[in-house]
Order: C-alpha cells, then sequence, then structure tokens
C-alpha cells in the first residue's frame, strides 16, 4: 500500500508500507536521503506512480521526545541560515527549517521575487552547521499556508484552514464571473488571485453551456 505522507508543510512523498496505516499517524520512514518522521495523510489509490520511501513503523514516545528537541534545533539553525542571509546580502526570506530525523540534512525554505544564486550562502551555512544542507525555494501561497491570516472577506485563510492543493488561478475565472475589477482588488494577502475564485469555476462554466445550449436550440427553431 502506498500513502501520502506529509513531511514538511511543503512536501508530501509517497510512502509504501506492508502493514496498514490510518490518517494523522506519524511514522517513521526511509529513503535514498535516510531516515525521517512523517505524517499519514492518505491511502493513495493510483500505485503507478514513484515512490519516495518506505514506511518503517509507527513513532515511539521516543521518537516524539526526540522530534522535540529537533526543533528547538530547528530554530537554532534558522536563526544562522536568517543572520547569513543579511551577511551576503541575499534578496530571500527564510521561512522554514526542517532538520531530518537523522540528523544527515537540513532543509531551509525561504520565498523571493525571483529566481536566486546562493552558491556562497549554501556553502557558508553547510560548513557553520557541519551538516548537508538543502535550500529550496516556495511561492508566497504556500507561505501563507503555513502562516495564515484573515482574508478580505474578513475569514481565516482558507489556504491554511482546509484547502491541501494550491490551484491555479486565472483572469478568466474572474471573467467568466463578471467580476471586472482591477487584480488587486481579487488578491489575497499573498498577492495572488484569491483561490476562491476557483470555488465557483465549475458552476460558472456548467450555467454558460447550458445557457449557449438553450441560445443555440432557439435559434435553429426559429
Amino acid at each position: 500500500m502506498i500513502y501520502q505522507t506529509l513531511i514538511t508543510p511543503f512536501r508530501i512523498e509517497a510512502c509504501r508500507s506492508d502493514t496498514g496505516c490510518a490518517g494523522g499517524d506519524y511514522v517513521i520512514l526511509k529513503s535514498k536521503e535516510g531516515i525521517d518522521i512523517g505524517k499519514v495523510l492518505s491511502l493513495q489509490k493510483d500505485e503507478t506512480g514513484s515512490v519516495y520511501g518506505e514506511i518503517l513503523r509507527g513513532v515511539t514516545n521516543e521518537d516524539l521526545q526526540k522530534r522535540r528537541e529537533l526543533q528547538e534545533y530547528e530554530e537554532f539553525c534558522l536563526i544562522e541560515f536568517k543572520k547569513a542571509v543579511e551577511e551576503f546580502g541575499v534578496a530571500m526570506k527564510p521561512v522554514y527549517c526542517h532538520c531530518q530525523f537523522d540528523e544527515e540534512r537540513i532543509m531551509f525554505y525561504f520565498t523571493a521575487e525571483k529566481r536566486l544564486e546562493f552558491r556562497r550562502l549554501h556553502r557558508h551555512i553547510s560548513q557553520k552547521l557541519n551538516k548537508r544542507v538543502v535550500i529550496k525555494q516556495i511561492g508566497v501561497r504556500d507561505y501563507s499556508k503555513l502562516f495564515g491570516g484573515v482574508g478580505p472577506c474578513g475569514r481565516n485563510l482558507c489556504c491554511s484552514a482546509f484547502l491541501t492543493e494550491l490551484k491555479s488561478i486565472s483572469l478568466r475565472m474572474a471573467r467568466e464571473q463578471k467580476l471586472y475589477v482591477s487584480p488587486s482588488k481579487i488578491s489575497g494577502v499573498c498577492g495572488k488571485l484569491l483561490c476562491c475564485l476557483n470555488f465557483e469555476e465549475n458552476f460558472y462554466t456548467d450555467f454558460q453551456e447550458r445557457n449557449l445550449s438553450r441560445t443555440m436550440q432557439a435559434d435553429e427553431e426559429e
């Protein structure tokens, strides 16, 4: 069986298990990158895709205690990373740090307005922490999903409240819903178009198709 497993807030991988798992279970998994801890989200129906790793077992109290200790270490690493970013003058905003459960690898996530060159920064922080380091850029929508906030509607952001997949949103959706306003009026706190534009997309598409069908039928009758 293959399960969708959350490893970081920005990373979900397909992991195989010979024993049954339930959604919400914390597990120890093994991949070519090493040993890590993850949270089972759901059973993957399609088993034809690539598999990231293998679920070894459920977590123990000792595992959870070690994870809490690693979280303290992650805070330290993130502080050091922010200092290095400032020192090297790289135009990025560090937002999250994940230390692999076997402590062999550390992953830093950041947001930026464009793709960056940061080889010197990478070399510096790797030597500073004496660890294998991976630095990954994420989108502003992923950042908003992690930290949450309040949207222009006055409610918690959909991305942080219940959305599991951040689908692409286009101005075409706004036009089909007769929202002829500037993009800034229909953008969220992340600066991107509101996710809720996608909620009624199917309704408006179906409505327009049925309306077109009735118009064509009326023309034929005339």
